[in-house]
């Protein structure tokens, strides 16, 4: 221990093992030698202070300058993860030796760290998860539908968030977690992602757009699927050429393009196809005679002009007009 010798004075120290969860308990709150620590939003209504922390992963500003009185409650032992629920402590707060220790959102009055061997701050303002779907602890998995927002906080979570319409924030706080994120084709949401933590992975379907990426920490992805080229096809090759089959005609149909960039927007794009239509003389189907081969157009996910596949042939057109 540095620098705090009021909870050396305290209570004697209550013997722990293993998880420890702090929930309402009147501060201060003294918890010795935990192996990761993580700290969820408006978790201590007073002043946290962390000493000789390895790491520290924080959403809070680092203020510096707390003095810590004399605990209600020293928590100590073999102490493995510890967690401070919201309003976990009613008072100040002492995070002590631990490994790595996280803090999620505006956590407590004041953050003071001392002693720490590297401090990782996110830039900018925290998100308010007061709405969102939230996993915390260790490995928990689950599935959610269209939420407002979704936080991890902890470590090893497996999340898959299904059927997103609307834009989305994902708060990843803790190591290891893996978070998939998916929305229906046609699609137009845009996904901020914010880690406060390590080795953490969000990847998105393609219907989906990452609007923003705020890192407090180290080796975080964030992926998207490639967008599916087949969804710019309307009629393939082989599709145009079964259909007619004698006489001279004009055959339209789609290809994968092999270019890196978009022809006719300029775009890098994922998904870029040719359009072509030939006019040919067909015998039973085979072109043995081209009298225009036309010229080839480009679209890609970013320019192709999409129209609702539930809709109507004569509604289509009324939209395209």
């Amino acid at each position: 221990m540095t620098d705090e010798p009021a909870w050396a004075d305290g209570p004697e120290a209550t013997h722990y093992d293993g998880d420890v969860t702090l929930t309402g308990e009147p501060g201060p709150v003294v918890v010795e030698d935990p192996a990761d620590t993580f700290v969820r939003a408006d978790a201590v209504t007073g002043d946290l202070k962390l000493v000789d922390a390895e790491y520290v992963f924080t959403d809070t500003p680092v203020e510096g300058g707390t003095t810590v009185g004399q605990p209600e409650l020293r928590v100590a032992g073999d102490v493995e993860d510890g967690y401070v629920d919201r309003r976990g402590v009613e008072g100040d707060a002492v995070v002590a030796d631990a490994e790595d220790v996280f803090v999620a959102g505006r956590a407590a009055g004041t953050l003071d760290v001392t002693g720490a061997e590297s401090v990782f701050r996110a830039s900018g303002d925290p998100p308010d998860t007061s709405g969102f779907e939230s996993f915390v602890g260790w490995r928990r998995s689950g599935s959610v539908e269209n939420p407002d927002g979704v936080a991890l906080v902890g470590a090893r979570h497996d999340v898959t968030v299904s059927g997103v319409t609307d834009d989305l924030t994902v708060y990843v706080v803790g190591h290891d977690h893996r978070v998939r994120v998916d929305g229906p084709r046609g699609t137009d949401a845009d996904v901020t992602v914010r880690f406060v933590g390590y080795e953490n992975t969000v990847r998105l379907g393609p219907y989906l757009t990452v609007a923003d990426t705020v890192e407090g920490g180290y080796d975080n992805v964030v992926d998207a699927d490639p967008f599916p080229v087949n969804d710019l096809i309307e009629t393939s090759h082989d599709e145009a050429y079964g259909v007619a089959s004698f006489g001279r005609t004009k055959v339209t149909y789609q290809a994968e393009a092999t270019e890196d960039w978009c022809p006719n927007c300029g775009a890098e794009a994922d998904a870029i196809i040719e359009r072509h239509q030939e006019e040919v003389f067909l015998l039973f189907g085979i072109p043995v005679k081209t009298y225009d081969e036309g010229g080839v157009s480009y679209e890609c996910e970013e320019c192709a002009v999409r129209t609702d596949t539930a809709l109507s042939e004569s509604e289509r057109r009324s939209v395209l007009r």
